[in-house]
């Protein structure tokens, strides 16, 4: 063979070694890319996992730090009963259930848990009609009677109030008409 014919074969064969060396870069790439995606993947669901677990701790550990403050209000409880059973009066009785029940208050106070006090406008965003009742006596929309109570945690409504709420008549007359 001439060198002329050894040249150019090796032009001609050079476009297979270049692409051949181009396909195995490229699945080299593709292996290593596939192995980083499924190191992120594992990654990823062990973060949710982790994620999970931390919540659930949370979680367990308010109602635990809820539930001892709520201990001393169940004993207040238990005492009151058995005084019943040893005779304490009826008076006694109501005396005990009323400071047991202040107590109770003022530990949901103290982690946030209020009574929605209602006033004399029907609000919206605290308060549920339950019944409008047209008057003229009143101005539209004033309250006139609680019918539940509500309740709402630090600004967040649980339960609205349900009220009963005061309308213009519609006819002239004074009569009652349910929402």
């Amino acid at each position: 063979m001439t060198e002329n014919e050894k040249l150019n074969e090796m032009v001609e064969n050079k476009p297979e070694t270049v692409e051949e060396d181009l396909i195995e870069k490229l699945t080299k790439e593709k292996e290593q890319l596939t192995k980083y995606l499924k190191q992120l993947k594992a990654e990823f669901e062990n973060f949710k996992k982790d994620t999970l677990r931390d919540r659930e701790m949370i979680l367990k550990n308010a109602n635990e730090y809820l539930l001892t403050k709520l201990i001393p209000v169940l004993d207040d409880l238990e005492r009151a009963f058995n005084a019943v059973e040893q005779g304490a009066t009826f008076e006694d009785f109501y005396k005990g259930m009323k400071l047991i029940y202040k107590k109770l208050w003022k530990l949901l106070n103290n982690e946030g848990f209020f009574k929605i006090e209602v006033g004399q406008k029907f609000d919206p965003f605290e308060h549920e009609a339950v019944e409008r009742i047209e008057t003229k006596e009143k101005e539209e929309y004033d309250v006139l009677e609680v019918v539940e109570n509500g309740y709402k945690y630090h600004s967040k409504v649980l339960k609205p109030a349900k009220v009963k709420v005061a309308v213009k008549p519609s006819r002239g007359d004074n009569g009652a008409q349910t929402v």
